[in-house]
Parts: C-alpha cells; sequence; structure tokens
C-alpha cells in the first residue's frame, strides 16, 4: 500500500470536479501620501462582488460552494476520505453516520477561521453533550506565510500543523486532516472556512460558506433546543494571539512585486528527507499565459521544524535547469550575506523566463544550512524540485502578493469627504467592521498596520482615527 508520506501536497492534476448530476437537488443558495491614496482607492469605488480565493477559480467562495454541487439535502461522494482523530484513513461519510456532526474546515493562516473558531468552541461545549459530534477540518493553507507558516509536504507535517493549533489557538475540538490530495477541500469548492451540519445519516441540514458561531448556535437551537445559560467565548479564557517567532525578522529585504501572481505546481522529491525549507513559486499572468514572463522563488523556513538561517556560512543558493529552448535568467543566484548571525526571513528571488513550454517542468535544485533554534546542531542540506507551468488549485493567495481583493479603485479627490459609511461599503456581512477577507487589495496590503487592536478587524474607532489623520494632514 502507497505511503502517505510519499504522496506530496502538490498533485500534477486537479481532482475532477463533481459534476450535478452526481448530487439530486437542485442548488440553493505611514506617510500622508500612502495614507491619502490608500482613502482614495478604498472608499469611492463599490466592491465588485466576492473576493477570489487564490486564482483558482473567477468568483467569491460562495460561487465555487455552488459549483461544487453541495446543498441542504445532499450527501458527500461516497468514496471520499479523510485521516481520524488517531491519523488512521477512514471514510468521511463512515465518520457522519450514526450522529449530528458539525464539521468546520480551517486552518492556522485563514483570517476567518483565527476570527471565528471561539464562537464555534463556545458552541461545543454547550451542545457536544447532545449527541453532537464537533470536528475541525485541516486543510491547505488558505494564505501561506501569514503568521509564518507554509504549505505542508506531507501528512506528517500537516499533524504537526494541527499540533501546533491546538497549542497556539487552545482547541478543544478534535481535528480531523484532509489527506494531502487534498479531496475534501475539493469537494468543499476549496472554501477556506466553510461550516457544516451533517444529520444522522450523513445528508447536509445546515451549510454556509463562512463559518459563524452564532449562526452555527441557531442553527443547533432549531434542532436541539436552547441550552439554558450559553457558555460565552469569554468562558473559555482562550489564548489571544498566536506567538510570533523570537528570531530576528525584518533583516533581508523583500522582493517588491507590482502585480498579482500565480502559485503553480511543484513537486517535491520527498524522499524521507525533512524540507526545513520550503519553495514557494508563483509567476505573472503573462508567463502563464505565453511561457514568457517572471517567476517568484521563495524559500522560507518551516516553523514547525524549529529552524532559522545560519548567517556565518554560506547562504542559500539555488540553480535550475530548463528544457531545451527555454531560458531562466539567472539560472542560478545566491542569498545576499547579511550581519546578523541569525534570523527566519525568507530568501526571495525573481528571474526573468522565456518560452516556457507547458508540458516540459523545469528542475531545480536548492542548497542551504539548517539551524535548529536552540543552537544544538546545524546541517547542511540540498533538495530538487520540480517546477510545473500550470495554476496550483490549493496553492493558497499570499497576501499582498498573489491575493488580493476584487475592488477596484477611483483616484480622483481629495479624500477630505471620506467618510465611515463610505468605508463600510466593504463590510460584506453587516456586522459593523471589515475583515481581511471585505477589504480590497490597497487595504489587505496594509491591513496590519491599520488593525490597531490586532483584533482581525478594522472596526469604526479605527476607521475615523485613519480618516482624521489625512484630514488633519496638509493638502490631505
Amino acid at each position: 500500500m502507497r505511503l502517505e508520506r510519499a504522496t506530496p501536497y502538490f498533485p500534477r492534476r486537479r481532482l475532477k470536479r463533481k459534476s450535478h448530476k452526481d448530487f439530486p437537488m437542485k442548488h440553493k443558495f505611514s506617510s500622508a501620501g500612502p495614507l491619502a491614496a490608500l482613502v482614495l482607492i478604498l472608499f469611492a469605488p463599490i466592491l465588485e462582488g466576492a473576493l477570489a480565493y487564490g486564482q483558482g477559480f473567477r468568483g467569491g467562495p460562495g460561487q465555487r460552494l455552488q459549483a461544487a454541487g453541495l446543498e441542504i439535502g445532499s450527501s458527500l461522494p461516497a468514496d471520499l476520505s479523510v485521516f481520524d482523530v488517531s491519523r488512521k484513513k477512514v471514510n468521511l461519510n463512515e465518520l457522519l453516520q450514526g450522529h449530528y456532526t458539525v464539521l468546520v474546515s480551517g486552518c492556522l493562516t485563514c483570517p476567518a477561521f483565527l476570527r471565528s473558531y471561539p464562537g464555534v468552541e463556545a458552541v461545543h461545549r454547550d451542545y457536544a453533550g447532545q449527541d453532537v459530534q464537533f470536528y475541525y477540518l485541516y486543510k491547505t493553507l488558505a494564505h501561506p506565510e501569514n503568521k509564518g507558516y507554509v504549505q505542508a509536504f506531507t501528512i506528517e507535517e500537516r499533524f504537526a500543523h494541527i499540533e501546533e493549533a491546538k497549542m497556539r489557538l487552545g482547541t478543544q475540538i478534535p481535528w480531523l486532516a484532509d489527506p494531502m490530495s487534498n479531496e475534501v477541500t475539493d469537494t468543499f469548492g476549496t472554501t477556506p472556512n466553510s461550516e457544516f451540519i451533517f444529520d444522522p445519516q450523513g445528508k447536509i441540514v445546515h451549510m454556509q460558506v463562512w463559518s459563524d458561531g452564532r449562526q452555527l448556535r441557531e442553527a443547533l437551537e432549531g434542532l436541539f433546543g436552547p441550552v439554558e445559560k450559553p457558555t460565552e467565548i469569554a468562558d473559555l479564557q482562550l489564548p489571544d494571539v498566536i506567538p510570533v517567532r523570537s528570531i530576528a525578522q525584518g533583516v533581508v529585504e523583500r522582493v517588491t512585486i507590482p502585480e498579482t501572481l500565480i502559485p503553480i505546481l511543484i513537486d517535491p522529491q520527498v524522499d524521507g528527507s525533512t524540507f526545513y525549507v520550503k519553495l514557494r513559486a508563483e509567476v505573472d499572468d503573462a508567463l502563464l499565459r505565453t511561457g514568457s514572463g517572471q517567476m517568484y522563488l521563495g524559500f522560507h523556513l518551516d516553523p514547525i521544524h524549529h529552524v532559522h538561517w545560519n548567517n556565518l556560512v554560506d547562504p542559500v543558493s539555488y540553480e535550475v535547469t530548463s528544457p531545451e529552448g527555454t531560458t531562466v535568467t539567472p539560472p542560478f543566484d545566491s542569498a545576499p550575506t547579511v550581519e546578523q548571525v541569525s534570523d527566519n526571513d525568507p530568501r526571495e528571488f525573481l528571474v526573468d523566463v522565456t518560452e516556457w513550454e507547458a508540458d516540459e517542468p523545469i528542475s531545480l535544485t536548492v542548497d542551504y544550512y539548517a539551524c535548529d533554534e536552540e543552537e544544538r546542531w546545524c546541517t547542511a542540506v540540498s533538495q530538487n524540485y520540480t517546477i510545473h507551468l500550470e495554476r496550483d488549485p490549493f496553492g493558497g493567495g499570499v497576501i499582498g502578493r498573489s491575493f488580493r481583493g476584487r475592488g477596484r479603485g477611483n483616484p480622483s479627490g481629495n479624500g477630505r469627504g471620506v467618510s465611515v459609511q463610505q468605508m463600510m461599503r466593504f463590510d460584506a456581512n453587516g456586522d459593523g467592521r471589515i475583515s481581511l477577507e471585505e477589504a480590497p487589495d490597497r487595504l489587505q496590503e496594509r491591513f496590519e498596520s491599520m488593525d490597531a487592536n490586532d483584533d482581525g478587524y478594522i472596526d469604526e474607532d479605527e476607521m475615523k482615527r485613519l480618516i482624521e489623520r489625512i484630514r488633519r494632514r496638509p493638502g490631505g
């Protein structure tokens, strides 16, 4: 039997989408200049539909859920598998049988999940004793590099992500893991934070694109009635934030990319060795369409392996081998040397590619030294990848580089007439705040600096302060 570890995260071809006939029912359902420019771009336009999750599907999460054929009263495909809490591969439908089941998908990099899971945990405390089983489904990362996390290459690394989530988030709901083929994520239309309730026969009785503890509670109240004293999130004493790394950051200058890039498929040669550093490959639209353009090569330390760069030795270097007729410039390169003894910044390169045929992959070798954070060991590593000129449907989107909002700006005006009400055009769910998912591209790029209390939202007070700062500035 093929070992799951030998199956890398990146499939050569996307799983075939289930057709509508497979489902019996119909569908339901910091300076003055940048600040002023940001406001002018953000607040004049009307939001053009939902945000795209990555670049693999033209439409918002809601459209993808519908396109997947999921609906109230339908069942999941019979052959769908997950890894259960004991890390055994089991049939998902069998796991759903005999109980009402709440299933919420998420990961360590999805802001929507990180924001909503406390509400789900509160509902779990109240209803887990009423013959309702709860699970989180850990899936491919929605936004790689958020919080420093990068895509897993093996199922063992995905399990490590789950252990990290348990520790950092304090979750009590047990976790399932999507196999590295990402078959459940594909069935759910690649939605990053969907929520389902299944009845004891495995049929969907409640579903929504974005998980929400309040709506989940309402759905369960409709099935089982309300509890006498609902649990409040504050009662759970969950951690406030995910702790950040302690090793120095901001040491190496990041690559600046003016346009939205597209993640492409890579095949790491998983041979039992540990990939302390993970390659992220993205291309511009021209390269994907015509075979000529630019490619981003980013080498990112994987925090689950607790390593850092040792800057006292040779820096990370790569070398590519191109098919005949294809050129990559430069074909080899090394990261800059830095004075800081150690750090965990990514090492990034932007290369020019010409005449790359989609059916001819590029080979890449990367050499680096990895050192554990406790300075007990350093090891020289050489690892190989195959890079395909094909969009990775499960690659997720790096915020500010390969994930941006769909809103479009209007640069006219001076910003003095901007109001909180205009800003609230982007509050798609009507909760009085703007989340990262609701924000258009320019706001996403500056979201952390504007989110003063680091709660994952830009609220009314933060909006007012931003507008007031702009209005006080000369010419603002």
